[in-house]
């Protein structure tokens, strides 16, 4: 593990009273999630963290979740998305403001999506197109669970995508700590951001409630989150449950959010959509959005 783990619960709870621990990567209902921003922001300001809302390739959570923390946002919130590019590959994309989320989605990533698109199906803009577009914003870019087979890391696609090989030097890091990945995936990711000197990323991947912060970093007192990252100048902690039970109890608990949802799915089907998973919304109006002052500016 290139990080280090705390596990002193003095110097946790220090982290804590100063809201230092952030869970990178975390589902809420607007993708295949089963917590609320409501309730995702209520955990976070109860376990002192700030949490990042990373729903598949649609963001009302994050920007809902944004406004319902109201003047704690900055340090309970940290607006992201997870996007499944045309290689398939999961790129965890962060910003520092919401407006930028907004306006990078509505120009570059709701365009591409397919119609009755599903917290699975892939955006059509190749994960290079992506990265260009970025240039423009004030950002971080993490690969989710790079060897994650099941749910196409960065590392398990590139013998199919040749090209996607030399634009892991185009990240800002990878994901070294995965809570619903195996021990092994996120060992070979260590290793990885070691070997290449990634800067590190880490998060629950949680689509329950109870699994928020399961896995955080550890920012340093008066760092700044984005540069820390790409620096590795964080400590990780980890809260899973120990062994293989982990990803097991993970993903049985998603089955309500399916079992939920049967009327989106002859919804759908009636429709001859196609596409794997629940459906996400879309479609996403600048007017139903509460984003800070001058953010219109940027919108189309």
């Amino acid at each position: 593990m290139p990080l280090p783990q705390i596990t002193d619960p003095e110097e946790i709870s220090a982290h804590r009273a100063r809201r230092g621990l952030v869970d990178m990567h975390f589902h809420t209902r607007w993708s295949d999630g089963l917590a609320t921003p409501a309730q995702a922001v209520a955990s976070a300001r109860e376990q002192g963290l700030k949490v990042a809302i990373t729903d598949h390739n649609v963001i009302e959570g994050a920007l809902k979740a944004w406004s319902l923390a109201g003047d704690e946002a900055a340090d309970l919130v940290l607006p992201g998305i997870e996007i499944t590019t045309a290689e398939r590959i999961h790129l965890l994309i962060y910003f520092r403001r919401p407006r930028d989320l907004h306006h990078f989605y509505e120009h570059h990533v709701n365009p591409f999506r397919p119609r009755g698109a599903t917290a699975t199906s892939v955006v059509s803009r190749p994960v290079a197109d992506l990265l260009d577009e970025l240039r423009r914003y004030e950002h971080l870019t993490s690969a989710a669970h790079p060897f994650a087979a099941a749910k196409n890391g960065w590392m398990s696609v590139r013998s199919a995508h040749r090209h996607i090989e030399p634009l892991l030097a185009d990240l800002d890091a990878v994901e070294v700590l995965n809570g619903e990945e195996l021990d092994g995936g996120n060992a070979a990711t260590a290793e990885l951001a070691r070997r290449r000197s990634f800067g590190a990323t880490a998060g629950s991947d949680g689509h329950t409630l109870g699994e928020l912060g399961a896995v955080a970093v550890a920012v340093p007192k008066g760092a700044d989150l984005f540069e820390a990252v790409r620096a590795s100048a964080l400590s990780l902690m980890d809260r899973r449950p120990p062994g293989t039970w982990r990803r097991l109890l993970s993903h049985s608990a998603k089955a309500p959010y399916f079992a939920q949802r049967p009327a989106r799915f002859a919804w759908r089907w009636a429709r001859k959509e196609r596409g794997e998973g629940p459906l996400t919304r879309s479609g996403l109006l600048a007017e139903d959005v509460h984003l800070e002052p001058g953010s219109r500016d940027l919108l189309p």
